[in-house]
C-alpha cells in the first residue's frame, strides 16, 4: 500500500519512485487497511493479497513498511502480524536475511482457508455476544450459488432446509442470527391470525403488530357474536 509522498511546494513534484508504479494506486484504499484479520476480513485481505501479488513496487513497498515500522495496514502482500512475525525471526536470527524475501513470498501467496460446509461459514461470520450471535459479515451472504439474508443463512444452516416465508428473530437483538432465536413462518404459524399471537405468547415474547390486531378483532367478535369465528354476512 502507498503512502502520499512528500511533494516540492515550489515546483508541485515529487521525485519518482516506487510508489508511482504501485499497482494499489488504482485501487480503493480501504482494501489496504481491514477492520479485523479473521470472520469476513479474510477475504477482503485476499483481495488486498491478490492487487500485491501483480505489484511491480512489492517488495520495494514492504522495504518501507519495516523501515519506518508501519503497524496497519498491507504493505507489500503481507498483513502486520505477518510483517512482525518475520522481523523478529529476522532478529532472533531464525532466519538468515537472505532467506526472508523467500519467506515474504510465501506469506504473500497464502490464502486463507475457505470455508467447507454451510455451518463454517455461518461461524466465520458471526461472534458470540452475550447469549446472542450477531452477524458481521457482508449484507448478504452467498452460500453453494445462492443467496441468503443472514437470517435465511442462519436458519439453512440449523434446520438443513430453507426457510418458509421471512424469517422471524424473537430476541429482539439487532443482527442476532442465533438460530434457536429465528423461526419461519411454518414454524410460528400464520401471523396476522389470533393462532399467530398464541405463538408468540408460548414463546413469552411480544406479539407482532398483525397479530395483535388479529387477536383484538377476534377477541371483539367473541363479545358480539359469542365467536372467535368470523360469519358470513
Amino acid at each position: 500500500m502507498t503512502r502520499t509522498g512528500i511533494r516540492d511546494t515550489r515546483t508541485n513534484a515529487r521525485p519518482a519512485d516506487w510508489r508511482d508504479t504501485a499497482s494499489c494506486r488504482k485501487e480503493d484504499p480501504e482494501l489496504f487497511f481491514p477492520k479485523g484479520t479473521d470472520g469476513p476480513w479474510l477475504l477482503a485481505i485476499q483481495e488486498a493479497k491478490k492487487v500485491c501479488r501483480r505489484c511491480p513496487s512489492v517488495d520495494a513497498c514492504l522495504a518501507f513498511a519495516n523501515d519506518n515500522n508501519i503497524s496497519d495496514g498491507i504493505y507489500g502482500g503481507l498483513t502486520e502480524h505477518e510483517r512482525r512475525s518475520l522481523r523478529r525471526s529476522v532478529a532472533r536470527g531464525n532466519t538468515a536475511p537472505e532467506e526472508a524475501a523467500a519467506k515474504a513470498e510465501a506469506a504473500r501467496q497464502s490464502e486463507p482457508a475457505q470455508p467447507r460446509t454451510i455451518g463454517e461459514y455461518f461461524n466465520l461470520n458471526t461472534r458470540a455476544q452475550n447469549g446472542h450471535r450477531v452477524w458481521v459479515g457482508t449484507t448478504d451472504a452467498y452460500w453453494g450459488g445462492r443467496k441468503y439474508t443472514p437470517k435465511q443463512l442462519a436458519f439453512t444452516q440449523d434446520r438443513g432446509h430453507y426457510p418458509s416465508g421471512r424469517v422471524y428473530s424473537g430476541c429482539g437483538v439487532s443482527g442476532c442470527v442465533l438460530p434457536a432465536h429465528l423461526t419461519d413462518q411454518e414454524e410460528r404459524g400464520t401471523c396476522g391470525t389470533r393462532s399467530g399471537y398464541t405463538w408468540h405468547r408460548r414463546r413469552g415474547e411480544e406479539a407482532c403488530e398483525p397479530c395483535k390486531r388479529a387477536n383484538t378483532d377476534a377477541d371483539n367478535r367473541l363479545r358480539r357474536t359469542g365467536t372467535t369465528l368470523e360469519l358470513a354476512s
